[in-house]
């Protein structure tokens, strides 16, 4: 039962599972809006189609795979990206406010990262036995400014899987 790259509709699964149950203080869902994108020019595409009332969103990158190790013992490494994002109306912001949004996505991405952990450590979710193996100390959480109208974060993660 050995784990291969990563399937697509696991993470896609993963995202709605997320968007279902990881909730604000209101029992809110943090996230309005999912989807799944092949690469950045197809998020510019998507992000224009987008509208402040969705806010936040949570859109997957399809993985990248590299392979590492020796013929007998090949891993793909599966490089995913996943953004947080919130359409911005910067008539509507001072640099407080645009800061805020920082902030507000900020959380968000935190919020995302702790439950890649919770989910790792507890084997439960839509990813679960190939979360187990996600590498902690790749994760990598960026600012993500003016993207489309839009502005967050970019949360990249590595999982190594048996080729």
């Amino acid at each position: 039962n050995k784990k291969k790259m990563l399937p697509i509709n696991r993470i896609r699964e993963y995202q709605a599972e997320v968007k279902a149950t990881l909730l604000d203080a209101e029992a809110k869902p943090i996230f309005n809006y999912t989807n799944m994108i092949v690469d950045k020019p197809n998020l510019s595409v998507l992000l224009k189609e987008r509208v402040e009332e969705e806010n936040t969103y949570l859109i997957g990158v399809l993985p990248e795979f590299r392979f590492k190790g020796s013929e007998d013992n090949v891993k793909a490494v599966n490089i995913l990206s996943f953004f947080i994002l919130n359409k911005t109306d910067y008539s509507e912001h001072d640099h407080d406010g645009f800061i805020n949004i920082f902030a507000d996505t900020q959380a968000k991405a935190l919020a995302f990262v702790k439950r890649l952990l919770e989910d790792k450590s507890n084997f439960t979710g839509a990813l679960c036995h190939f979360l187990n193996l996600l590498d902690e100390n790749a994760i990598a959480v960026n600012p993500v400014w003016n993207m489309d109208g839009c502005n967050g974060w970019v949360i990249d993660i590595n999982l190594d899987t048996v080729f």
